[in-house]
């Protein structure tokens, strides 16, 4: 079992920059900074900005940059303790930023062909941008006078005096360029996609590209000053190693599968550090040859928690288990067993205790939580709750249709209980003497025992709403939590339960008391979390600065130290009774790329980041389907309620035909990512389109996907037929593609623009439009021999668009939580956001007024009024809504 360091937010990771081999700092998505002093055993976290941070520069142990999202430029004198903003004269996107060893003169690049410059620290900035609107994505600066960019479409660019003039070398390679390093005038090397590897030895003038070694795109690359040794990363835990200044590439072992964004190493080539997706940091002491992670993220929703002494574990979905030995400072995670895990009980030696789970599952662990065993316990039922008594010998597991578990040998053994009841049950809690015990469960089920399980009787509680969670502070006092608010309390054994004002409609999931049975927590949807001094006859709201689902509270005895946890993997703690709540773990979800709603069968899936496939169905929550896959798919598409089919990373294509119950891999005949994929309503003929020109077709529902002949190599972004026959596809450059005979020939076509196109919505034959880089909207309605250009209002890039059926309304989504609306058939736009801040990936018109939008960090959105506001959906499980497909 492989355990890592857990992030403090499982976001992305985009630059890396390095001292020594102790000292170095790592930035990503939503202004994450990270710096370590130690060589990696603890990174702390830095900055206040919400802003994706793209690249990271220090010239020593004080004086650092940082670039990113929307013109964000910020500096430090101070090693980070404090970063101030500087003021850059732009708003367009910064990918890349690099200061001269010297401190003063540094570069920062970005969308629209974007340079900046500064020659006193940072202080001040100047633009050097040239007339072009390439988009750059990397530079480097080799001293005060010498600087290379890299960009778009294999745009290569030189400076040997400061930037007042800028020579263009490109022409090696027609493939974007993702990283940059030099180490002078002449030696210089640049990687991209689709395993693109250049190098030059006399600035640019020839280069040498080194061929065959990977087809996955690369975006990271480092040298030694003298240039012989030269490391590069990139997709699925790529790392490549050169000792012969780039002329050959070995493949180096990461010990991952995620993308490794970017790397660097100290001067003598021994010590570096790689970061990449999910909060990954990987450290190296031997030149990149082994690797070992230092940080890794967490993205799974988490469940339930529970602690004794300063020990606590979080437990949750696909079997992910959380633990620390130090109240929470730091957190270790493993995933086990691969189910779903409910709940979890540590016994109070801190050594010894239990998780249970999804099908039965139950597990045990003798030595804090470093190795669990899986029990038999003879049934296959969820278990939703677990509790032992003091000493650990006595514990009860309860699950669904009524399901009961006991034992009285510490579990070496466990004997089913009858309870008389087939309703699922959630929570089972006793109190101190072991005696007096609840269980609750659906439609206000509650069954209490007075002999320490023996016998159960039904109570009368006066609420139908399901029951999750109870907590028994003594034998007669105890507390239960449920949907819509539900608070009840007893004081009498359960003779009476009698409801208290909750404050709140939203689900509670989980109450915790101290033992004296004064304070207590509990802890629901919306970032919900209540707080009582008196047993549980008022309770207050407090603020956790979160909108985030949670879903199990714990509290210690103190009643100053209590932990939460909920979606995302969100960890938040107080040590002041609930003052105030910090947040150990940052709750974060994967990225999702597709949507795709069948009104008519109120039925609907989403697809993103590590094969990630939500569904929904009756209008009810979302909730996970195994892909079994962890390849990223990036869209899909339904013929019928029952049959889809998604596409991805390396050509993976997944098609269900039983409404998601199970999805099966077809044989795509191709390793190129697939981005894009339109079905016809028959289930038997499709498309898919990606990297390098790629269009495959099926016409007996994906039982042979065939290649079609493309006029390009550049990689094709979007897809969709208006019929059997007419299709466009765009990409790379402003790539349309046309076809008029089911893709057996495909032409190109003149959109008049240069810039990357990335969502295309064909409304019929002649109807088709186009949305891409900077604000751009193009519409054809002659079948693409003319396109126009429409004002959208915004020069933010969009990713998708689509119009309502009646070919009236339409919505453009995009980057930094751009959404563009159009109530004239597309005639006029206007800009507007979700208030999520997340940027957005695709969207779906239901109607004229109903839509919805998947994007970062786990966002699923719909509107049901034509965009004037979002309600935000959450895809985390909940235990009395366990969906079977």
């Amino acid at each position: 079992m492989t355990q890592w360091h857990v992030a403090p937010r499982s976001v992305n990771l985009q630059g890396v920059c390095l001292i020594d081999r102790t000292t170095g700092w790592v930035v990503g998505d939503g202004g994450m900074i990270l710096a370590t002093h130690d060589g990696g055993a603890t990174w702390m976290s830095q900055g206040d900005t919400a802003k994706d941070l793209r690249a990271v520069s220090f010239a020593d142990t004080g004086r650092g940059w940082a670039a990113g999202r929307d013109g964000t430029l910020l500096r430090t004198i101070d090693g980070g303790a404090r970063w101030e903003p500087c003021a850059v004269g732009t708003t367009r996107n910064l990918y890349g930023i690099s200061f001269a060893p010297s401190g003063r003169t540094g570069w920062a690049v970005g969308d629209g062909g974007t340079i900046l410059a500064s020659s006193d620290g940072g202080l001040t900035w100047q633009s050097q941008s040239p007339t072009e609107k390439t988009h750059f994505t990397r530079c480097c600066a080799v001293d005060d006078r010498v600087a290379w960019v890299v960009g778009k479409h294999g745009r290569v660019l030189v400076t040997t005096d400061g930037g007042t003039t800028w020579t263009d070398r490109s022409g090696a390679t027609k493939a974007d360029l993702k990283g940059v390093f030099a180490v002078s005038a002449e030696l210089c090397w640049a990687v991209g996609r689709s395993g693109t590897l250049l190098s030059t030895t006399d600035g640019g003038v020839h280069w040498g590209a080194a061929d065959g070694v990977t087809a996955l795109d690369v975006y990271g690359v480092w040298a030694s000053p003298d240039g012989r040794t030269v490391r590069a990363s990139g997709d699925d835990g790529l790392v490549l190693g050169s000792d012969d200044g780039g002329r050959t590439w070995s493949h180096l072992d990461s010990g991952t599968p995620k993308d490794v964004v970017t790397l660097a190493f100290t001067a003598d080539t021994r010590h570096g550090w790689a970061a990449g997706d999910d909060g990954l940091i990987l450290a190296s002491a031997d030149a990149g040859r082994t690797w070992v992670p230092q940080l890794n993220g967490t993205y799974k929703d988490l469940v339930g928690v529970h602690g004794a002494g300063s020990t606590r574990w979080a437990v949750g979905q696909d079997g992910t288990i959380l633990t620390t030995v130090d109240g929470g400072t730091a957190w270790r995670a493993c995933v086990e067993a691969g189910q779903l895990l409910w709940a979890a009980h540590v016994l109070d030696d801190e050594r010894h205790g239990w998780a249970v789970g999804a099908g039965g599952t139950v597990l045990s662990t003798a030595d804090g939580g470093a190795s669990w065993q899986r029990r038999d316990v003879s049934v296959d039922v969820d278990l939703f709750g677990v509790h032992f008594g003091p000493g650990g010998r006595r514990g009860w597991l309860v699950g669904a249709g009524g399901t009961v578990l006991a034992t009285a040998d510490g579990g070496a053994s466990w004997q089913r209980r009858d309870v008389s009841v087939d309703v699922d049950l959630f929570g089972v809690h006793f109190g101190p003497g072991g005696r007096r015990g609840w269980l609750v469960g659906a439609g206000g089920t509650v069954l209490a025992t007075a002999d320490g399980g023996t016998s159960w009787q039904p109570q009368d509680a006066p609420v139908k709403a399901n029951l999750t969670y109870v907590h028994a502070v003594d034998d007669d006092s105890a507390c239960a939590v449920g949907r819509a608010g539900t608070l009840l309390v007893t004081h009498d054994g359960g003779a009476t339960w009698s409801p208290r004002d909750s404050g709140t409609g939203a689900a509670l999931w989980s109450v915790a008391f101290t033992p004296s049975g004064d304070r207590g927590w509990a802890v629901g949807d919306l970032g919900t979390v209540l707080v009582t001094d008196d047993g549980g006859e008022v309770w207050k709201a407090q603020e956790t600065g979160t909108s985030t689902n949670l879903k199990s509270v714990w509290a210690a005895a103190d009643g100053k130290h209590a932990h939460v946890v909920g979606d995302g993997s969100l960890v938040l703690a107080t040590q002041d009774g609930g003052t105030s709540w910090t947040r150990q773990v940052a709750g974060t979800g994967k990225n999702l790329y597709g949507v795709r709603i069948l009104p008519e069968a109120r039925r609907g899936w989403v697809v993103g980041d590590g094969g990630t496939v939500l569904a929904s169905r009756e209008a009810g929550t979302w909730a996970p389907q195994p892909s079994r896959t962890t390849a990223n798919l990036y869209t899909l598409a339904a013929a019928s309620p029952e049959a889809a089919w998604a596409v991805g990373r390396g050509g993976v294509v997944l098609v269900t035909d039983d409404a998601g119950a199970s999805w099966r891999p077809q044989r795509s005949g191709t390793i190129k990512d697939l981005l894009a994929v339109c079905v016809r309503p028959d289930a038997g003929t499709g498309w898919a389109a990606g990297d390098h020109g790629t269009i495959i077709a099926t016409r007996d529902g994906g039982a042979t996907w065939l290649t079609q002949p493309t006029p390009t190599g550049d990689v094709l972004w979007g897809l969709d037929f208006a019929d059997a026959l007419t299709g466009w596809a765009v990409g790379l450059g402003g790539t349309i593609l046309h076809t008029r005979d089911g893709g057996d020939t495909w032409d190109l076509q003149d959109g008049g623009t240069p810039d990357d196109l990335f969502g295309v919505y064909a409304a019929d034959s002649r109807t088709c439009w186009v949305v891409g880089d900077r604000g751009t909207v193009l519409s054809t309605r002659d079948g693409g021999r003319t396109w126009q250009r429409r004002n959208a209002d915004t020069m933010q890039n969009l990713n998708a668009v689509a119009f309502s059926a009646d070919g009236e309304t339409a919505l453009a989504v995009g980057r930094s939580d751009t959404v563009l609306t159009s109530r004239d058939g597309g005639a006029t736009w206007r800009a507007d956001s979700t208030g999520t801040g997340m940027s957005l990936w695709a969207v779906q018109l239901t109607s004229a007024r109903e839509a919805w939008v998947v994007g970062d960090e786990g966002t699923v959105l719909s509107t049901s009024d034509g965009g004037s506001t979002w309600d935000r959906h959450p895809c985390s499980p909940v235990k009395d809504s366990v969906v079977h497909w």
